[in-house]
């Protein structure tokens, strides 16, 4: 798909302040929830603080954000998506542990604080992730019970957390992506990387909050191929980042990528902000046709292009 050239991004500055408000309150919203689900946790003793800590810390909340954003476009309100919205940020979250972990990318930080498997042990930190994911599937059943989408079965929206998370989805991603030499690692094989690991839970994220809203098939792939090149694109920004920021600034680790072939790597920092910026505009063109209501997501995307940590 070629990448939207109109006036949309003077549109969407033109309704800034407004659109903001919408995410700031159901940011809040989620922060509050998922703190809550933290705090209500019925699990022993050693497992309660790691929980605890590992949903209030304060994430950017854009794949929970982007599923309230669609659900809502559609007509849902918050309270019947927040649960889909949180199981989101829970099966992220729980991702984030896993990368962080010695074997894998071996972090201090993450979120402005100290890893979860250095505050709390890495035993502790794989029981918390597998615990986050599997808490998971049970608030997507919840929220469908709540929404009772008449178009789409509560297997149909197991099944789109399911494949997002799978063995073709962020665990094949990372699977591939610790497993490669960088020197052999060419673009198909990057967006294979970098679609599964970023790009398959923006979309689940979007295909969630759309069929708990009960929208169409045709509306539900638009959402779909906007999450898509919004979550590669995303992913370009941070290997710029990588590169460009510090660790106070984006609150985890920096240079952790510096053995690995990133899109900066392959398309120089300048290479990189312009296939950022394409997919961006490819987003707001697959959404273009949606009216007043897409606001939100187009902010969004412009958020994605344009943030600093």
């Amino acid at each position: 798909m070629l990448p939207y050239r109109g006036d949309r991004r003077r549109q969407c500055c033109a309704a800034l302040s407004p659109v903001s408000d919408f995410f700031d309150t159901r940011r809040v919203l989620l922060d509050e929830h998922l703190a809550a689900i933290g705090r209500r946790a019925a699990a022993p003793a050693p497992l309660r603080p790691v929980l605890a800590s590992a949903l209030s810390s304060r994430g950017k909340r854009v794949r929970g954000l982007l599923l309230l954003a669609v659900g809502e476009a559609c007509g849902a309100r918050a309270e019947k998506l927040i649960d889909g919205a949180a199981a989101i940020e829970m099966v992220h979250t729980s991702s984030l542990i896993l990368d962080d972990l010695p074997s894998m990318d071996d972090a201090e930080l993450r979120r402005g604080q100290p890893t979860v498997h250095r505050l709390f042990g890495e035993d502790l930190a794989i029981l918390a992730s597998i615990a986050l994911l599997n808490q998971a599937y049970g608030l997507v059943a919840r929220s469908h019970a709540v929404a009772r989408p008449r178009r789409w079965s509560l297997q149909q929206l197991v099944q789109r957390l399911v494949d997002a998370v799978g063995w073709d989805g962020t665990i094949g991603g990372q699977s591939v992506d610790l497993h490669s030499e960088a020197s052999a690692l060419d673009f198909p094989t990057l967006e294979f990387i970098h679609s599964r690991k970023t790009g398959a839970l923006f979309v689940a994220a979007a295909a969630i909050g759309g069929m708990l809203a009960n929208t169409n098939e045709a509306t539900l792939c638009r959402f779909e191929v906007f999450a898509k090149n919004l979550g590669l694109a995303f992913q370009i920004t941070d290997d710029v980042l990588d590169v460009t920021a510090d660790a106070e600034q984006l609150g985890k680790d920096v240079g952790k990528d510096v053995d690995r072939l990133t899109f900066v790597k392959l398309a120089g920092l300048d290479g990189a902000r312009k296939l950022s910026e394409e997919l961006v505009e490819t987003s707001l063109a697959a959404i273009a046709s949606l009216g007043p209501a897409a606001e939100p997501l187009r902010e969004l995307a412009l958020t994605v292009r344009d943030r600093t940590r």
